[in-house]
């Protein structure tokens, strides 16, 4: 009788054990949604998105706010995450909360520059934005076009220069580095141009940076300090604004997409993001003003080349751990004017 049981009992483990490796083998059921949260603006975001959700039959949850709201929600979430996809914004925004995005390696790595994405994988760029000098020629002499930073100096611009403050735009905040940098470092040769430059500002600091290139193309001031995109799409438009990339150098800051770590359609985030890099939606990006991430796709003739953009880094690692100290001698340079 003992032995019935015994044997009973080890017959029921062993199939519980089968039963239990079935279950485990069984492929769990596909997702098919995703939540993206994005900072871009919708009417050129959208398009895409309704293409990807077409080929793929993906539904595309939508959550549209600021970059750093959307960071904000991302911390708060991080125990629960709720969005899939962060896209949108600059890189130092994904630095913040490096730790809770999901490194993941493309299918386009081999044809996207090295310098727009995370090391570690953690973000991709999606456009490349370097910061342009943008000028009225209406109200610019032919001779007192500036070709760089340095001209931004230039005594007849002061007051006339269009500039968003750098505690409040991220692309101004973008250009304040870029400046830094090109003009002599985080020195005090680079600061005394920044110096300078707050000098030739006469206290004029606009609240957005959409500001700029309309208070330009306006008439209101004579040159800014902008995003390539937006400086395209003004020019292109036939708008009173003309675009100079800066002799001394801007810099191949991208503005990047990101899986959040832990998010609940991890497969349609990756096909996602691979939507995104493809040839097919890059190849859009000039039609946009904006400038493709990838190596392999041919430039409008509006954008100089990417080799003539310059070297100037933007660490991002650098960036985030120094913005604090640099905001504050910023707004030192304000006060003290």
């Amino acid at each position: 009788m003992k032995k019935v049981l015994v044997f009973t009992v080890l017959l029921l483990a062993v199939s519980l054990s089968v039963f239990a490796a079935g279950a485990e083998e069984k492929p769990a059921e596909e997702s098919n949604e995703l939540t993206l949260y994005y900072s871009h603006a919708a009417d050129w975001t959208d398009p895409i998105i309704k293409e990807f959700q077409e080929r793929t039959g993906i539904r595309v949850n939508l959550v549209g706010a600021g970059t750093g709201e959307l960071v904000s929600r991302i911390k708060a979430e991080k125990d629960n995450p709720l969005a899939d996809v962060l896209w949108g914004g600059g890189s130092d925004s994904y630095q913040v909360i490096i730790d809770l995005l999901e490194p993941f390696e493309t299918d386009h790595m081999d044809n996207v520059f090295d310098v727009t994405r995370d090391p570690d994988n953690h973000w991709h760029g999606t456009t490349i934005d370097p910061m342009v000098i943008i000028y009225n020629p209406k109200l610019v002499a032919p001779e007192d076009v500036p070709t760089g930073w340095a001209d931004l100096l230039n005594p007849k611009f002061k007051g006339k220069i269009a500039h968003a403050d750098p505690a409040r735009s991220g692309s101004a905040f973008m250009a304040l580095i870029i400046q830094l940098l090109s003009m002599g470092g985080d020195n005090e040769v680079g600061w005394q141009y920044m110096a300078d430059f707050v000098e030739n500002l006469d206290g004029k600091l606009l609240g957005s940076s959409s500001g700029t290139f309309k208070g330009v193309s306006d008439g209101e001031y004579a040159v800014g300090i902008t995003y390539e995109e937006a400086a395209l799409r003004y020019q292109r438009a036939g708008a009173n604004l003309r675009v100079v990339y800066p002799v001394e150098g801007s810099s191949k800051v991208p503005s990047p997409i990101a899986i959040v770590k832990g998010a609940k359609n991890m497969e349609n985030a990756k096909k996602f993001v691979n939507f995104i890099l493809s040839k097919d939606v890059q190849s859009l990006m000039g039609d946009l003003n904006r400038r493709t991430v990838r190596n392999d796709i041919e430039l409008p003739e509006i954008m100089v080349p990417n080799d003539e953009l310059g070297d100037i880094p933007y660490d991002t690692v650098w960036v985030g751990a120094n913005k604090d100290r640099i905001m504050n001698q910023w707004k030192d340079l304000i006060v003290g004017r």
